[in-house]
């Protein structure tokens, strides 16, 4: 509930929704794997969606990117830590260099939230939505 009480203010905008929910979500990837975070978040925040008119694919892609960059996000990114254990570098060491990965992912979301139609062209072109 109180996670809810606290997105209400984003629902003037479907695109403030989505992007108020996409960081809440990449900072339950940030400290949670995937599925924990899917479960926390999503029973409480796609009713919302659902009232706004939100598409729920668009929505449901949104949550997945969100979840896949907060992966890979420090302090505690499980995708991250995985990786870079296995490079034998530290957060510190890698740092810059997978910094503009990074911002060309959060680009992406961005294009995904903003653009609804650049998710939903290929459900649609198969028949899945109308």
């Amino acid at each position: 509930m109180l996670l809810g009480e606290l997105l209400k203010p984003l629902e003037s905008a479907q695109w403030m929704f989505l992007l108020g929910v996409a960081l809440l979500t990449m900072v339950f990837g940030m400290v949670l794997e995937g599925l924990p975070a899917a479960v926390v978040l999503i029973p409480v925040v796609f009713p919302i969606a659902e009232a706004m008119g939100i598409d729920p694919i668009h929505f449901n892609i949104v949550q997945t990117a969100a979840v896949g960059i907060g992966l890979f996000l420090p302090p505690m990114g499980v995708g991250l830590l995985m990786a870079l254990k296995f490079a034998n570098l530290t957060v510190g060491e890698h740092w810059r260099t997978y910094m503009p990965y990074v911002g060309a992912l959060l680009i992406g979301l961005m294009l995904i939230i903003l653009f609804p139609q650049l998710s939903l062209f290929l459900p649609k072109t198969a028949g899945l939505i109308k």
